[in-house]
């Protein structure tokens, strides 16, 4: 009967402490993200400014090196979100449910750099093109470029599966590769070891999905307002990385695990240049997918963009004017 009291009194007590405790616990998501430069740097704002539990998020982000990679974590359940919009455009294609709910990089955020002998478009036919993994955003870059540009891509486009940035700039380095797409900072040391920037992302202004929020169908339709507060946390991270130059700037150099400040200003410059407020999907972008898989899916360029993304949220929160109120 003593321990009964006993007993009794520590489930009070507990029950008080519970009590006073907040109502609800953060939720958790595991978020990955494909590369190692500015362009993920929203997500590392969100973690280092503890933005995540701001929105009653217990972020835990979780770097894969492609966005092939990314996609398959997603589909196994070892995330909720994930980088990698052409890829989850092709699984779409194949029957998997997946959903662009936004593209923090609409454009296809990437300099050409090539070996200086190389001058033009044209000189790129039958020569190797490093890029992340097949199907990725390198990977569909140059297949859009080649048609662009009247090049046969079966005939004159040759890609090596060569992994991130710096293995890039290596195999350039060798000559196992002779051009490639590159990040703002790699750009840099490439153009140091004598290589050339072709062409910038900005001057090539081409609409993309390079960067992209990619969840499954159904776990959206169960956890649209947890979708939502994540998007919000998103959109917030990236108003402040604009606005916060040397924060951000200090962020990008302790994830990147950079000192240089030219390089650190570079990759700050870059995607802040790149990366609009609101991160709506980019439906022209999504179409250049498509068109690009019309040999493997001779459907796919037919196919409206819209069933490939959902701006819902992101409209939601222009309405809500949500990034002209925050406050810095």
């Amino acid at each position: 009967m003593i321990h009964r009291k006993i007993h009794i009194g520590f489930l009070a007590f507990f029950a008080l402490i519970v009590g006073a405790a907040p109502a609800a616990a953060a939720d958790k998501l595991r978020i990955s993200y494909s590369a190692v430069n500015a362009t993920q740097a929203f997500l590392w704002v969100a973690q280092d400014r503890h933005l995540f539990a701001k929105h009653a998020l217990e972020g835990e982000l979780l770097y894969i090196n492609s966005g092939t990679m990314n996609i398959a974590a997603l589909l196994g359940g070892s995330v909720q979100i994930a980088g990698g919009g052409p890829v989850s455009i092709e699984a779409r294609l194949r029957g998997i449910k997946l959903t662009i709910l936004g593209n923090p990089l609409p454009w296809l955020a990437s300099n050409l750099v090539v070996h200086p002998d190389i001058k033009g478009i044209p000189d790129l036919a039958g020569k190797f093109a490093g890029i992340s993994r097949f199907g990725s955003s390198t990977d569909q870059g140059f297949r859009y470029l080649f048609r662009k540009n009247g090049l046969n891509v079966d005939r004159d486009l040759k890609m090596l599966q060569m992994g991130g940035d710096s293995s890039r700039v290596a195999a350039l380095k060798t000559g196992t590769i002779q051009y490639t797409f590159l990040g703002a900072a790699a750009t840099d040391n490439a153009r140091a070891l004598g290589f050339r920037v072709m062409s910038s992302a900005q001057q090539m202004a081409i609409p993309f999905p390079w960067t992209s929020v990619v969840v499954e169908e159904g776990w959206l339709a169960k956890n649209r307002e947890l979708a939502y507060r994540y998007m919000k946390c998103a959109t917030e991270a990236i108003v402040t990385l604009k606005r916060n130059r040397a924060d951000s700037e200090r962020i990008i150099a302790k994830y990147m695990k950079i000192s240089d400040a030219k390089l650190i200003a570079t990759e700050f410059d870059f995607v802040s240049s790149l990366m609009p407020d609101y991160i709506a999907p980019t439906f022209d972008g999504i179409k250049l997918i498509l068109e690009n898989f019309g040999k493997e899916y001779p459907d796919a360029p037919r196919r409206d963009p819209k069933e490939f993304a959902d701006g819902s949220i992101i409209e939601r929160l222009k309405q809500e004017k949500f990034a002209e109120g925050l406050k810095f």
